[in-house]
């Protein structure tokens, strides 16, 4: 009865002191105090209860060892902490037996088998100390690289965005500069195929560009805005625009389903996405080839499917398709170069609309990419 009620008032001081516990020094050690007092609190109580058990503590010492094991175990003490409890109830025990055993000889005995259990408290102790310091620093220093990782990550996309942003101002003057000299009747042929070309360099750099900010602005996790949107229309439109400037290059063609099917995007980002899929495709087919986009719901999810029948993707380079700057770009089959960021932009946005992105592909056979998203369900009366 006693010690049911004394344990309260160490959960009590415990939850006042930690309260507390960085600010004064004083509590600090009070603190630790108090730690090695509920210790000594615990083992007394196995250790009593195994005197009056029994008589003789030699013939049973369960309880006392339980609570010299418990302590070793749950309780996180310094070395001088440990060695104080040790002494302490080595003490304890050592004054107790004399009431309980008169002879020497017994006495001796439970003086030793207590000085084994105190040794092997010592050792689980320190065992459990090491382990949980070992455990704490190496927790500490990967806190402190991820802090560092993420200050450089920060501070490359700051950088990143900055400049790829400021380069853009020049590229478009030198472009707006071509396009007038473009004009010009007096310019012979051979310089009008130089301009062109400065047009077509100004065009790939301001592409790139647009991909570094893509990628510095999705790693930031700004959130962007969402709209219900019917997707047979939203992909119909992006295909209908990509026939109209490719016409005559690949055949591209739209699939979709014969009810509508709503979902939560964001216009600008997922055409973003279905460009770079749909360029993608572009790039590794043939002329005289078709690339299929078709539109499909199974299992209460929603699956945009980006299809070609071109060079494929050789299966090791699989792996890594996503990856930023990925070393699995490659040249397209007219030369068309890539900095490996296109696909890694692309699993970024469908991420941030809580969907998914795989690819399936067979070198020489085509490639197809399958968006995984989450449709909402929508009164059909509503939007008759």
């Amino acid at each position: 009865m006693i010690s049911i009620l004394i344990t309260p008032l160490f959960y009590i001081g415990s939850t006042l002191l930690i309260k507390y516990f960085e600010h004064d020094r004083l509590v600090e050690f009070i603190g630790r105090a108090l730690i090695l007092i509920f210790a000594l609190f615990v083992i007394t109580n196995g250790m009593r209860v195994t005197f009056f058990v029994l008589h003789n503590p030699r013939n049973s010492l369960v309880m006392y060892l339980a609570a010299l094991t418990l302590v070793g175990v749950f309780f996180t003490l310094e070395y001088y902490e440990t060695l104080f409890v040790g002494l302490v109830i080595s003490a304890i025990f050592m004054l107790t037996v004399p009431y309980y055993q008169h002879s020497f000889d017994e006495q001796l005995l439970n003086d030793i088998i207590s000085a084994v259990l105190v040794t092997l408290f010592f050792s689980i102790s320190r065992f459990v100390f090491s382990y949980r310091a070992d455990n704490y620093l190496k927790l500490k220093a990967i806190e402190e690289k991820n802090i560092e990782i993420e200050t450089a990550s920060n501070l490359k996309n700051e950088i990143l965005g900055i400049v790829a942003h400021d380069l853009r101002n020049p590229l478009a003057a030198i472009k707006a500069l071509a396009m007038i000299m473009e004009e010009d009747e007096t310019i012979d042929a051979d310089n009008q195929e130089n301009i062109q070309m400065i047009k077509t360099s100004c065009d790939k750099a301001t592409s790139i560009i647009n991909d570094l900010i893509e990628t510095a602005n999705n790693e930031n996790d700004i959130a962007f805005d969402i709209e219900e949107v019917e997707l047979n229309q939203y992909l119909l439109k992006v295909v209908d625009e990509w026939v109209k400037n490719k016409m005559g290059q690949v055949k591209l063609l739209y699939y979709g389903t014969d009810q509508p099917i709503y979902t939560h995007i964001n216009t600008e980002k997922m055409q973003r996405v279905m460009d770079n899929l749909i360029s993608n495709a572009i790039k590794f087919s043939r002329e005289g080839d078709h690339i299929e986009v078709s539109l499909r719901d199974k299992g209460g999810l929603i699956f945009i499917d980006v299809k070609d029948f071109g060079m494929g993707i050789p299966e090791k380079l699989l792996p890594y398709i996503f990856d930023r700057f990925s070393r699995a770009s490659r040249r397209g089959i007219r030369g068309e170069e890539s900095v490996g960021l296109g696909l890694s932009i692309v699993k970024q946005i469908v991420k941030k609309h809580g969907g998914d992105i795989e690819v399936c592909s067979t070198e020489k056979q085509g490639t197809t990419f399958t968006i995984h998203m989450t449709p909402i369900k929508i009164d059909n009366k509503a939007h008759s």
